[in-house]
């Protein structure tokens, strides 16, 4: 049990802090410092690993959280913390399996457009990408909002 406890606090502390890092730290500090295209281009790169970081501490949480809290022993608490847990893992995986793609498709299509001086594609690919950047932005606060609701229940779970 203890090996499970601390899997599973360690796959909760890299997730969160990477999502920190990644939200408040490195995305809006490259922004300032990058041109656009380069900053979309590093970006690209980044998110593959930052996904996968998601769905594999997603995975292990849930799993260990089963594993340390039998079904037939869920407290009230318990209900709340795997229900944050869960939305954690499945509007990661909408990010990066459905509008993070997508996001990363009309970024190109909008360069390409704008390469060949076409105003009005490259116009219209522009609110296309804002309006599906805002999703991932959406789906970005509710995983960190997820994952603060269940250090909330965490911490007066080991200091009631």
């Amino acid at each position: 049990m203890a090996f499970l406890r601390f899997i599973h606090f360690f796959a909760f502390i890299f997730w969160y802090g990477t999502l920190l890092y990644f939200t408040f730290i490195q995305a809006p500090v490259l922004f300032k410092t990058l041109p656009r295209g380069l900053f979309g281009e590093v970006q690209s790169h980044l998110f593959p690993a930052y996904y996968l970081i998601s769905y594999a501490c997603g995975t292990l949480l849930v799993v260990t959280f089963h594993l340390l809290h039998p079904l037939k022993n869920y407290a009230p608490q318990d209900c709340v913390k795997i229900t944050a847990l869960c939305l954690m893992l499945l509007f990661s995986l909408g990010q990066g399996l459905w509008i993070g793609p997508r996001a990363a498709k009309l970024r190109v299509e909008r360069q390409a457009a704008a390469a060949a001086q076409d105003a009005s594609k490259s116009e219209a690919l522009g609110k296309e990408f804002g309006k599906a950047h805002g999703i991932s932005s959406l789906f970005n606060l509710i995983v960190i909002l997820s994952g603060t609701v269940y250090l909330v229940y965490w911490f007066k779970e080991m200091n009631p």
